[in-house]
């Protein structure tokens, strides 16, 4: 299951998100410059966002969250000026992700459990009980572990390219482009790994709760 996940999106966001991210970079900043090159490279992914969305009809809280994000991002970046202050809006960026999933934590509605009610959805079961069931524990309890994971990465992210940013600025947007769409790559396993953990505990619940209910 997780082989298969990987396979197909992970390849997918590599060509859109550093493949031809960098393919424009390369060959467009002589002619247009670093802010405009670094500008233009950014399209790929946001096309890509975007064509993901309609086909997959993603009008949930999930794909509305992206769809959110990937805009937020387009326009930090379309009022930088420079291509160092384009590279410190993926900063600014997390910063705020960070922000958002402890708030989420904060008021007991920890975004993982709203991801994992649309997956939910899309295999048939109906939001309204799966919006009373996993406010409950021990389901609370697991998308308050993967919220917190959601944190984590995005504050690590912040520390790795504020170092890479010190390291290498705007030269080396290649290096930093690539480390942390490699790190990015890392922790997305990791996550889905922790879905997948996830998915069979509620199973197993489930499964319990059934069989307590059958016992004469």
């Amino acid at each position: 299951m997780l082989s298969k996940i990987l396979n197909k999106h992970t390849l997918l966001d590599l060509l859109f998100y550093l493949g031809f991210s960098l393919l424009i970079w390369n060959t467009c900043r002589t002619l247009l410059g670093d802010y405009l090159a670094m500008l233009l490279s950014t399209m790929p992914g946001i096309i890509y966002t975007v064509y993901t969305f309609i086909k997959e009809k993603q009008y949930s809280v999930t794909g509305l969250f992206i769809l959110a994000t990937m805009i937020i991002n387009c326009i930090l970046n379309l009022d930088s000026r420079t291509a160092h202050q384009m590279l410190w809006n993926y900063v600014y960026l997390n910063l705020g992700l960070v922000v958002f999933w402890c708030l989420t934590m904060l008021a007991k509605r920890p975004m993982a459990m709203y991801f994992f009610i649309d997956y939910a959805y899309l295999h048939g079961v109906p939001k309204e009980h799966t919006r009373l069931v996993y406010r409950q524990m021990p389901y609370i309890r697991y998308f308050m572990f993967l919220t917190s994971f959601l944190a984590l990465r995005d504050f690590s992210d912040i520390l790795l390219r504020i170092h890479l940013i010190h390291f290498y600025d705007v030269k080396g947007f290649n290096k930093i482009s690539i480390i942390t769409q490699v790190w990015s790559t890392i922790t997305t396993i990791m996550f889905i790994y922790g879905i997948i953990l996830i998915i069979k505990k509620i199973q197993i619940h489930k499964t319990d709760l059934l069989q307590e209910k059958h016992q004469p």
